[in-house]
């Protein structure tokens, strides 16, 4: 049992980094433009190529998994977010910069694909549902990276050294966090290359949740911060708060839902989710002030947050033991997908001078989720 746990620990921790260094770069996305000089459409320009190049390392760590185990591809791609996180701070030029995402990107993709993949084995073990409490982590570590943000830009930390802290953290508690991974191989190599046996459909189905998701999810995580200083007037170190506000909204639903999907069902929490989510969205797209706007956040984290982690438990319940390594990194590529609906088409409708307009567009794509909603059944006949 002290084994389950650490692993449980040391694989939220993984979640926690992902967060983090997500949160201290991407809310730090006014400094980066200053910086740079780049304008909206650069920054949007940098943020799909982080999405792409984020479906390549989530392949790729579907091909470790299967080749090694899930546990190397997560340590190994935790010490590739540190490393992008330094070179994203150290960069001199726009084109090294975008060397520098493109690292980034590579780590993002095979963090979130490695942590599904590692979470639904200890929930597999626990035998309940603990996958949302996984999400948290991942959530608290977006609530301290954007504080974090947020004060450095107040004391004005350099940019290089902000991000060079995030780096040595994520490397020290990897390292200390991987030995305590769930160090498992489902089948020998030749799935991932030839794609043999891969039911489609769930992936197909939960795939679709996971675009929307993302698509909103990017949306206020990467042009909230943007959107409360250049539309609503923020100043700099009020602007990362609404980044904060949504992951404050996760933080309760993602470490409250585990035991709201035991009581009543994934499948009504997810019908429930998407309600109260479109309400915090309409919220943001008319708020006034900056405040409003912090608050519609908030309620859109609230709403929204639990639809990640039970479309990953769902679909490790609909397919086989033997595929789902490959299944979530593959699924997982639909985050990416959702990444570049929503920041690329709510990056050029920024561009073109619209922000508050942008964020209509996750507000009409979210009620696609209450289509498939009852296919989250699936999650309520497994214990994974």
């Amino acid at each position: 049992m002290t084994d389950l746990r650490r692993a449980r620990a040391s694989v939220g921790a993984g979640f926690f980094l992902q967060g983090l260094v997500f949160a201290a770069i991407v809310t730090q996305a006014p400094r980066i433009k200053d910086r740079f000089d780049l304008d909206d459409g650069g920054l949007t320009l940098i943020l799909v190529l982080v999405a792409v190049v984020s479906g390549v390392g989530s392949v790729l760590a579907g091909v470790v998994a299967e080749r090694r185990s899930s546990a190397t591809a997560f340590r190994l791609a935790l010490l590739t977010i540190g490393l992008g996180a330094l070179l994203v701070g150290v960069a001199p030029t726009v084109p090294l910069l975008a060397a520098a995402f493109v690292v980034y990107g590579l780590g993002v993709g095979a963090v979130d694909a490695g942590m599904n993949m590692q979470g639904v084995r200890v929930q597999e073990a626990y035998g309940r549902s603990i996958m949302a409490s996984f999400h948290g982590l991942w959530s608290v570590g977006g609530i301290l990276g954007a504080l974090y943000a947020a004060g450095v830009a107040r004391i004005d930390v350099p940019f290089a050294a902000s991000l060079a802290v995030v780096a040595a953290i994520t490397w020290i508690v990897s390292t200390v966090a991987a030995g305590h991974f769930v160090d498992a191989r489902e089948r020998d190599p030749g799935l991932s290359a030839a794609g043999l046996d891969l039911p489609w459909r769930p992936v197909l189905v939960f795939g679709l949740v996971v675009l929307v998701f993302y698509a909103a999810d990017t949306g206020i995580l990467s042009w909230s911060t943007v959107y409360l200083e250049d539309a609503l007037d923020a100043p700099a170190s009020v602007a990362p708060l609404g980044y904060g506000a949504y992951q404050v909204g996760a933080l309760v639903s993602r470490f409250g839902g585990d035991l709201v999907v035991r009581r009543i069902g994934a499948a009504r929490v997810v019908a429930i989710g998407t309600s109260v989510g479109l309400v915090g969205l309409a919220t943001v797209v008319a708020a006034p002030v900056p405040a409003v706007a912090v608050i519609g956040c908030f309620v859109t984290g609230v709403g929204l947050a639990i639809l990640a982690p039970l479309a990953f438990a769902s679909l490790a319940a609909a397919v086989p033991p033997d595929a789902r390594d490959v299944a979530i990194a593959r699924m997982n590529i639909a985050n990416y997908l959702g990444a570049i609906l929503g920041g690329g088409l709510i990056g050029a409708a920024a561009t073109a001078g619209h922000l508050r307009w942008a964020f209509v567009i996750p507000l009409v794509t979210v009620p696609v989720v209450l289509l498939v909603a009852r296919s989250f059944r699936a999650a309520d006949v497994s214990s994974v």
